[in-house]
This record gives structure tokens, C-alpha cells and sequence, in this order.
């Protein structure tokens, strides 16, 4: 290996053209994917912004993909003056682009970024071009949720309903925080989930930037076989630590001291510690226990962490996709980067072992949790022993009723409701309709009580998340398992509907699935026995507006076709990764329930099969005759597909 007077490697800058590599997956799914709103989701210094860079470079300098790029950089904008202030910069980086197409800046200048937005859009389309929005430390606007959660909401709009735009967010995982909106609408991630995982370099893009292939021979680095595999094996792929690497062996003629020099190297730590700080506890405790086992199974860290096994797969399911752990040819995991194990073996040196009270596996019935005693002790008898989280309706808790001794779920409702006798009421016709119905895919509520001032609700304990959460993280699912889950859901529609109970609210957020892929069907407050009046005025929309049938937003008379219509909206968003219908408001929500049919999944996930992407516009057809009859016909078409 020859060091050279001019060494080609980048370290600490965003990258594009000649100097950057490989990502053509993403770059395709980004232009040529079905989807209009893409997060770009990785680590720090994976190589986010140089993705970013290389799109706007693509689309700038090929125009006819169709794309206009804008590159809009968060970073700093905590407010919401310095968001508007902001685009318009973005908007004078562009000028100069805008006019080689013989748009003046002024045309689409604006105080109101909303407005510009607007504009640009349109004198795009006039053009027949997109915009490409391309946006970068999209975390900032954590800040801007907190000050002004109207504009964020504004902006979910601007950026996920408009044809003719196709948005771009890149972030660290500190973003997922904008999952957990609580408010009129949709969370802004919502439109933005799946995300597109930015990993490591595949082996040979890796040995690509490695050896710079795309530069001419005489400026390549001479790295010979060995060499390459070293460097790629011990930065695991990592973009930014192979060209720091590549760099100080270049420098120092010795592979050895560079890698010591980088494992040393304080802004290599100071990345690794920031990336781990905004991992979960759960995360950071299954890294430290790979660290410890060298190799891990899921069924050893299940029984060396206090987590439950949702816990546990979750962490899992997001480590692997963030790179941070691999699997090895055993299917046990590991973490594969060398300077990441070195920072850990520091950090645990002086760390304890968790001991912190957690969920125990649900294989095994006979442990028994250790309460929090701060959490006290409800109504003399149920322990409280974990807060699981806060809904719209109250707080809920992991607790153990001392009296029959069995784990069980505790919601303390707000005092809104609480003090509310129709939302009493409704809470009392929960109960009743799940006792009534009996069945293992249905929520069993069990008692509505008072103690000490506080009004709760005892139901059945399911661990695991909610489908929304599920769609979240891991959608699009696989067809083999939505139609393992579809099958579920119908057979509790079918329960549910034999008793003439319509739900009349199925949405994600109302299926909770455990770690084995079962599914419970909530939240059964709007729920109406057939041919009664129920508790609701009359000529009220009731309902989610994204999950309503068409006879439903009509206010029309209901049947359990309607509950299999909602259905369907949710299979075509298990097996897309989005709905079927966006909009900005609930009365366009509604007109396209109404009069808008489905587009075909195929169209934009090809490899689902025609069966199963039949049934799930069978489930959406606007005339219910034409419907699957009842939820038990759809089980048996289920069933029939024999994934």
C-alpha cells in the first residue's frame, strides 16, 4: 500500500457524484417507488445527508426524471418564524435553477412558506415536473411541535396531500417522538411510515469506497485484498469509518495504528454516544447483553433481560435495521463493528447490570412481577405495577389483582370522562358487549369502579402493541402474516356480528397484537347492537373518518358489512404501508369513502398476489352488496389463499 500526495477520501462532509457509493437501492425506492412521502432513517454520520445530496444531484442534473429538487435543512429551526425565514433561504439556493426553467424568484416568493410552497408547486406542474422536497435534521421539528403543533400539522398536509410534491424527511431516530402525536389528527409521521432504514454499505459497495473505483486508476489508493477486507470487516461497512480509516492509513502507512488511532479518536466516541443515547432503555440493555455474550440469541436475552418478549423483538427488529446488530450465519446476533465494541467495553465497564422491574416473559405464567410501590395500591386490591401509557381516555397500568391473583390491565380515566355520563355509559356497554361476546380475539373488559376519588376500568391484559405501532415499525407486513392477522380480525368480527354488534370503530389503534402474532380486538364505545338506538344522538357522524364505510359517512343504516369495509381500509394498509385515501379534511375524507374507488394494491406493491389483493377490494367496494356477505365469508376466503 502506497500512500499518496492527494488522498481522495471525504470524512465528516456530505458527499455526492464521483465520490459517493453505492445506496442504489434507496435511491430507486426514493424516484421510482410507489410512495410520495419516504423518511430516510439511520444513525449519525451513516451517510443521510450525502443521500440526500446525491438525489438533488440526480434530479437536478437529469431533468427528465421529472423531478425539481429543493434541499431544505432543518437544522436550527425551533421556531416558527425561522421555519418560514428558512424556506425562503432554501427557496435562494434554488434561484438560479428556477430561472434556467424561466421561473422568476419572485413568482414563487412569499412570506408564508405555505403560500411559496403553493406556487412553486404549480409553475413545477405547468413545467411537467414534481417538486422534490428533500429535507434534512427533520428532528428539529420536535421543537417546533412543542411551540406550535397547529403549523407541524400544516405542514404534514403540505408535504403528504398535494399531487405533483414528493417529500423526503431525513433524521435520526429521535424523530420517532412525532409518532406519539396526541391530537385531532394524524401523527405527522403517519403518512411517512414504514421508514426506509439507512444501514451500512453492502460488501461491495463498501470495497468500492474503499478502493475508489470510481476515480481514474493513477488516484486510487493501492490498498491490496487483505487490507480492503480488514478495514471493511472492522468499520462493519460504515461509510464515515471506512474513509476515516482508509484516510489515516493513507497518513501513517500502517493499517494497525490507524484503527487504533480511530478507536481513540474522541469524535468517533462522541457519535457512538449520542446515537446510543437516543436508544430506548430496552434497546441499550439488548446491546450491552450481545456485548457480554459475544453471540445472543432472542431466547437468551429474553431471559437475561427483565422485558417482555414484545420488548424484546421490537428492540431487536429496530437494532437490526438501524445496523447496529447483525445476525451471524447461526442466526445469532452480534454487534459487527469493531470501534462500536470498543466504545461499549469502556461505557460497561462502569456500568451495572439492570435490575430495574420490568414485564417477565409471557411464557411464564407462574413469575409473578415485583410492584413499583409508588404506583400504589387501587381500590384495596389491584398493585399497580407498570405504566404502559396514556391514551385519550385515561392512563393505563400493568397491575395484579391480589384477589384472584392474575395480571390485568388498569385504565384510571381522565376526570373528563370520569364526570361525563354518557362516556360512563359507554364504558358500562363495553363491558357488557365483550362479556356477551366472549370471544379469545376480543378484549375482555371486566368491571368499571370508584375508588378515592378516581373511576377505572379492569380488563384483560394484552402484551404487546397496538396495529398502528405494528404498521409503524414494521410495515408493510409480508402477505403471509396480514392474512394470518385478517383471519383473526374476521373471526372476531363474526363473533362480534352473530350477537348483532357492529363496532363501528375499527382502526389500528383499536387491535392490539402480542408477541406471537395475536390479535385482540378494543375499544368497543361506539359498538351498536343492530336494530337499537344505542346511546349516540341521531345525524352524527361517529367513527375515525380514515376507517368509515361509505353508508357510514352517509349516516345511512349500518350492518356488518360496514365493520368489514373498515376491514379492508386496514389490509390495503398492511399490505401498501399507507392508506388508501389522504386528504385534508374529514369532509374530503368522507367524499372519497363515498365516491372514490380503491386504487389496486398491485399498483403499488406489484408482488402481492392478484387473490389477495382482490379480497382487499372486495372488502372496499362502495355498494355493500357487493361486499364479502358477512365477516364469516370473509374468513373462509381467507383461509382459501393457503399462504
Amino acid at each position: 500500500m502506497n500512500a499518496r500526495s492527494s488522498i481522495p477520501f471525504v470524512v465528516g462532509q456530505w458527499v455526492r457524484g464521483e465520490k459517493f457509493y453505492g445506496r442504489s437501492s434507496q435511491l430507486e425506492e426514493v424516484l421510482e417507488g410507489q410512495r410520495n412521502c419516504v423518511w430516510l432513517l439511520g444513525t449519525r454520520r451513516v451517510g443521510k445527508t450525502s443521500l440526500l445530496k446525491q438525489l438533488e444531484h440526480l434530479t437536478a442534473s437529469s431533468p427528465e426524471r421529472g423531478y425539481f429538487p429543493v434541499f431544505w435543512d432543518f437544522q436550527g429551526t425551533d421556531d416558527p418564524a425561522e421555519l418560514h425565514g428558512d424556506f425562503a433561504d432554501t427557496l435562494l439556493d434554488a434561484e438560479e435553477r428556477l430561472e434556467f426553467l424561466g421561473i422568476p424568484l419572485e413568482e414563487v416568493e412569499a412570506d408564508d412558506l405555505f403560500v411559496s410552497l403553493g406556487k412553486l408547486r404549480r409553475k413545477l406542474q405547468a413545467k411537467g415536473l414534481s417538486l422534490l422536497l428533500l429535507c434534512d435534521e427533520v428532528e428539529e421539528l420536535i421543537h417546533l411541535n412543542r411551540k406550535a403543533p397547529a403549523l407541524l400539522r400544516k405542514l404534514r398536509r403540505a408535504m403528504q396531500s398535494r399531487e405533483g410534491v414528493r417529500s423526503v424527511l431525513a433524521s435520526s431516530i429521535r424523530l420517532w417522538a412525532l409518532a406519539e402525536q396526541r391530537d385531532d389528527t394524524s401523527p405527522f409521521l403517519h403518512g411517512f411510515t414504514p421508514p426506509l432504514y439507512i444501514q451500512t454499505l453492502s460488501d461491495d459497495e463498501a470495497r468500492g469506497l474503499i478502493r475508489q473505483e470510481q476515480l481514474p486508476s493513477d488516484r486510487r489508493p493501492n490498498f491490496d485484498g487483505e487490507t480492503v477486507e480488514l478495514i471493511r470487516e472492522r468499520c462493519a461497512n460504515h461509510p464515515y469509518l471506512i474513509q476515516l480509516v482508509c484516510k489515516r492509513c493513507l497518513e501513517l502507512g500502517d493499517i494497525e495504528e490507524a484503527c487504533e488511532e480511530v478507536a481513540t479518536d474522541r469524535m468517533v466516541s462522541y457519535f457512538f454516544s449520542v446515537d446510543f443515547d437516543m436508544l430506548s432503555t430496552a434497546e441499550r440493555d439488548v446491546i450491552h447483553l450481545i456485548a457480554e455474550q459475544t453471540a445472543a440469541t432472542s431466547k437468551s436475552i429474553q431471559q437475561d433481560l427483565p422485558l417482555d418478549s414484545g420488548a424484546v423483538g421490537s428492540s431487536l427488529h429496530r437494532l437490526e435495521h438501524l445496523g447496529l446488530i447483525r445476525r451471524d450465519s447461526g442466526r445469532r446476533f452480534r454487534l459487527p463493528n469493531y470501534f462500536f465494541r470498543r466504545w461499549l467495553a469502556e461505557l460497561s465497564s462502569s456500568r451495572p447490570r439492570p435490575t430495574a422491574v420490568a414485564v417477565p416473559p409471557v411464557n411464564d405464567p407462574e413469575q409473578t412481577l415485583v410492584r413499583d410501590p409508588r404506583l400504589g395500591v387501587l381500590d384495596g386490591r389491584y398493585e399497580l405495577q407498570l405504566k404502559l401509557g396514556t391514551g385519550a381516555t385515561g392512563v393505563v397500568y400493568k397491575a395484579y389483582d391480589t384477589l384472584l391473583g392474575v395480571k390485568i390491565a388498569v385504565k384510571v380515566l381522565k376526570d373528563e370522562y370520569a364526570d361525563n355520563e354518557e362516556a360512563l355509559e359507554r364504558f358500562r356497554q363495553e363491558i357488557v358487549l365483550s362479556r356477551d361476546i366472549g370471544h379469545s380475539n376480543i378484549l375482555r373488559v371486566y368491571h368499571l369502579g370508584q375508588s378515592d376519588g378516581k373511576t377505572y376500568i379492569t380488563m384483560q391484559l394484552v402484551e404487546g402493541q397496538t396495529l398502528a405501532r405494528l404498521l409503524a415499525t414494521d410495515g408493510p407486513l409480508f402477505e403471509a402474516r396480514i392474512v394470518s392477522l385478517a383471519t383473526q380480525l374476521a373471526d372476531a368480527l363474526a363473533a362480534a356480528h352473530a350477537r348483532q354488534v357492529l363496532h363501528r370503530d375499527i382502526k389500528p389503534q383499536n387491535i392490539m397484537v402480542d408477541a406471537l402474532d395475536n390479535v385482540c380486538v378494543t375499544d368497543f364505545g361506539l359498538a351498536r347492537v343492530i336494530g337499537h338506538p344505542g346511546i349516540t344522538r341521531g345525524g352524527l357522524f361517529l367513527g375515525t373518518p380514515y376507517y368509515t364505510s361509505p353508508e357510514q359517512a352517509n349516516l345511512g343504516p349500518l350492518d356488518g358489512r360496514s365493520d368489514l369495509y373498515s376491514l379492508g381500509l386496514i389490509l390495503y394498509e398492511l399490505a401498501v404501508g399507507r392508506r388508501p385515501f389522504e386528504a385534508d379534511s374529514t369532509q374530503e375524507i368522507l367524499d372519497l369513502h363515498r365516491h372514490t374507488p380503491a386504487p389496486d394494491p398491485r399498483a403499488r406493491r406489484p408482488d402481492l398476489s392478484p387473490a389477495f389483493s382482490e379480497l382487499i377490494l372486495r372488502c372496499l367496494e362502495k355498494d355493500p352488496a357487493r361486499r364479502f356477505a358477512d365477516a364469516e365469508s370473509l374468513g373462509r376466503a381467507l383461509r382459501e389463499l393457503g399462504v
